[in-house]
C-alpha cells in the first residue's frame, strides 16, 4: 500500500464528510481515522476483522435496504465493527480509537445523526483503498493530515504490561473523563501512531480510563 493512497484516503474522506455537514475538526478527524483504519482492517485487506461495509459490495447492500441513508448507515456500522473489535481484544475501562469514553461517545453519537442524507456523497477512495501489505510506521503521514499540529513522536513503544495479546497499553497512567478533552488530540494522535506500528499482526493500542466511582474515592 503506497502511502500516498493512505493520503488520499484519508482526504477525501473527510472531505466528504465535510460535505455531509460534520463542521467540527476533532470530529472530522476522529471519525475519518477510524474509517481508515476499519476499511484497512477489512477481510479484503488485513483481515483484522470480518467486514466488509466500506468495500463498494458493503455499500450497495446498503442503499438496498437505506436508501436514503446510506452513508449515515454505513459509518455508523463500520464504527460499531470497529468498536466490537477492539472491545473483544481490550480490558474493560479503556480509551481506544473507535471508544473514547462515554461523554466523548455520546457526543460523537450526537455528530453521526447530524450527517445530511446525499445519495450522491459515497467514501469512494475508501471503497478503493487496498493493504496488501503494511509498513511500520504507515499512519504518520495520515496523523500530518489532521487538524491536530501535533508531530508523531518516534519513540512509542508497547508496554509490557498487558495482559493481552493482541493488544498493549500506550502508557501506563490512566485518564480520568474530565482529562480527555483537553487531551483529545493528543489521545487520537498517539492512537493512530499506534495502528501504524501493526504491521503482520493487530495489536490494539490503549489506555487505561479510570472508572468514575473509583476516581470519587481517590
Amino acid at each position: 500500500m503506497a502511502s500516498t493512497d493512505v493520503v488520499d484516503a484519508f482526504t477525501s474522506t473527510r472531505e466528504t464528510l465535510e460535505k455531509a455537514e460534520i463542521k467540527d475538526d476533532f470530529f472530522l478527524d476522529l471519525i475519518t481515522s477510524c474509517l481508515l483504519i476499519e476499511r484497512v482492517g477489512e477481510s479484503s485487506n488485513q483481515d483484522w476483522w470480518e467486514s466488509r461495509v466500506l468495500s463498494e459490495t458493503g455499500r450497495a447492500r446498503l442503499s438496498e435496504v437505506t436508501p436514503k441513508t446510506q452513508l449515515r448507515s454505513q459509518i455508523t456500522l463500520a464504527l460499531k465493527v470497529g468498536r466490537k473489535a477492539e472491545s473483544d481484544q481490550l480490558p474493560d475501562d479503556s480509551i481506544s480509537l473507535f471508544s473514547f469514553g462515554p461523554q466523548m461517545d455520546s457526543r460523537l453519537t450526537a455528530v453521526l445523526e447530524g450527517i445530511e442524507s446525499d445519495e450522491d456523497l459515497a467514501l469512494e477512495a475508501l471503497e478503493a483503498l487496498t493493504s496488501q501489505s503494511l509498513e511500520e510506521g504507515w499512519t504518520d503521514i495520515v496523523i500530518a493530515e489532521t487538524a491536530s499540529n501535533i508531530t508523531p513522536s518516534t519513540d512509542l513503544e508497547p508496554l509490557s504490561n498487558s495482559s493481552f495479546d493482541d493488544s498493549y497499553l500506550i502508557e501506563d497512567s490512566s485518564y480520568v473523563q474530565d482529562d480527555i478533552e483537553p487531551d483529545k488530540w493528543r489521545i487520537l494522535t498517539t492512537l493512530l501512531q499506534g495502528y501504524g506500528q501493526c504491521t503482520d499482526q493487530l495489536q490494539v493500542p490503549y489506555y487505561s480510563l479510570e472508572s468514575e466511582l473509583k476516581s470519587e474515592n481517590a
